[in-house]
């Protein structure tokens, strides 16, 4: 089958609508009180397909991401970073992650977790979740997998835990509805992330009750789901490259401006800096000495900047209008072109379609080639926001 025409499929299918158990009061606070053992994969034709140009051997400079409005994930070949070339595509897949090595993806569907063989390419369904996830994420293993079911507007949300080794599932809490709402026009406004070690998982959400409960910034220990670490005017985590460490923004009172403070296994907060102005979309450079991420400028428009944490000194990377850094080598970032405009709510610019490379040992910014990145003619073009794991 054309992948277009997979694509076009996935786009169009109906979403199942999400179900969420109805918790006590003694369950929302305790997390143990609603650990239940989930089904084992069933006998159900699993419809994820794996296609290949040829067997994937490559030990480094893979990405994978999420073609939009779909149900298809990408592997692009970025060892040459302004040439990205697609090696497989995986259609009947909502998200995913590579595990172990280059070659093995984790990735869900539905209720149902798989894994993709990039050499081989066999296709196994390994396990059935209890309920239909909204979002999940994968631990660096593939060993966990954290997920959302219902929804934040009129049902409620609840978020989980699933571990793969014995089939047990663990809802960490409800979280009320809180009606209809918008988006700001920066982000993360959603993270489930598990640290490199996948000892913690970073949860932040941007759209909580006005109650303050659950706050907006989390850390879970993965062993019994307990609070490691929660603030309210906490945002926007990024992981360490290893062990827990995770760096977050503090909301200050005036406009984006704020702290920058990380916090470990230990649960007590440090100041990395008293002040920073705007600190959107964070990213680790894989080395760990720095931090780089989407600064704003007194207009409202998105810049570069990086963080030496040695130093602990900022600066602008690059005069060029773009958003969401990802490192996708271990010395190039990708970042989406934006132009200025006029977008209302939506903020004072957009994405123009082009992804723009920055070498961190340069000053120069070179348009990403794509050509060879969609499987298809109609495909979307990946963008940075839709990378979901890098393998450098």
């Amino acid at each position: 089958m054309c992948v277009a025409a997979v694509l076009a499929l996935a786009g169009c299918s109906a979403t199942p609508t999400a179900t969420r158990p109805t918790p006590s009061a003694a369950q929302t606070l305790n997390p143990s009180a609603t650990t239940t053992e989930a089904p084992s994969p069933t006998g159900a034709a699993f419809p994820a397909q794996l296609n290949c140009n040829r067997p994937v051997s490559a030990t480094h400079g893979l990405i994978l991401f999420e073609y939009a409005d779909s149900s298809v994930l990408g592997v692009l070949d970025v060892s040459d970073p302004l040439k990205p070339n697609l090696l497989c595509w995986l259609s009947g897949a909502k998200g995913g992650r590579f595990v172990q090595s280059a070659g093995q993806i984790a990735f869900w569907f539905d209720e149902k977790l798989g894994t993709a063989d990039l050499a081989t390419g066999k296709v196994v369904q390994t396990d059935t979740l209890p309920a239909v996830p909204i979002e999940g994420f994968f631990s660096g293993d593939g060993a966990q997998f954290a997920y959302r079911t219902g929804d934040d507007t009129n049902t409620g949300l609840a978020t989980h835990i699933y571990r793969r080794a014995d089939h047990r599932d663990q809802a960490l809490y409800f979280q009320a509805p809180i009606g209809g709402h918008g988006g700001p026009p920066y982000g993360p406004q959603d993270q489930l992330v598990f640290s490199p070690d996948g000892k913690e998982l970073l949860d932040y959400y941007e759209f909580r009750p006005l109650s303050g409960t659950p706050p907006h910034f989390m850390v879970f220990r993965t062993t019994d789901g307990s609070v490691a670490f929660q603030l309210d005017s906490g945002a926007f985590g990024a992981w360490s490259p290893t062990g827990s460490i995770v760096y977050f923004f503090v909301r200050g009172e005036q406009g984006f401006t704020g702290e920058l403070d990380s916090v470990g296994p230990s649960g007590q907060a440090q100041a990395v800096v008293n002040a920073i102005n705007s600190f959107f979309w964070p990213s680790v450079a894989p080395d760990g000495a720095r931090l780089v991420y989407e600064a704003w400028d007194s207009a409202g428009l998105p810049h570069l900047w990086g963080l030496d944490l040695a130093t602990k000194s900022a600066a602008q990377l690059s005069t060029k209008l773009s958003s969401k850094p990802v490192f996708v080598t271990r010395s190039t970032i990708w970042m989406d072109e934006s132009k200025a405009c006029d977008c209302g709510l939506g903020g004072a610019s957009m994405p123009d379609g082009t992804i723009l490379a920055h070498n961190v040992t340069g000053a120069t910014d070179t348009p990403v080639d794509t050509s060879r990145t969609a499987p298809g003619v109609g495909a979307p073009q990946p963008t940075t926001r839709e990378i979901v794991d890098v393998w450098y």
